[in-house]
């Protein structure tokens, strides 16, 4: 056995859309997998780098402008997030 239990998987992305599924994936799977109710609130994502004001080496802008701006990145998040995962959530508080 490896360093990892299981090994990755791993996808090409073969579409816009598929890539814009992916971004928001990322982010939502600790909502996908029952750790949390908001992907926001999850400390060990890029999200808070992402969002923040400060400097950064990931490509903000670059992403920002994929999804039309900051705006409609975060609100794509949200939206998908909520279609796709919050339905199947059952996390005790």
């Amino acid at each position: 056995m490896g360093i990892f239990y299981k090994t990755f998987k791993r996808v090409a992305i073969e579409n816009e859309t598929h890539f814009t599924q992916t971004v928001v994936y990322i982010h939502a799977n600790p909502v996908k997998h029952g750790l949390l109710k908001d992907f926001k609130d999850y400390k060990w994502s890029s999200w808070q780098t992402l969002i923040a004001e400060g400097e950064s080496s990931l490509l903000r802008n670059e992403l920002f402008n994929w999804f039309g701006n900051k705006e409609s990145f975060i609100k794509t998040h949200e939206e998908l997030t909520k279609y796709y995962y919050d339905s199947d959530i059952s996390i005790e508080e």
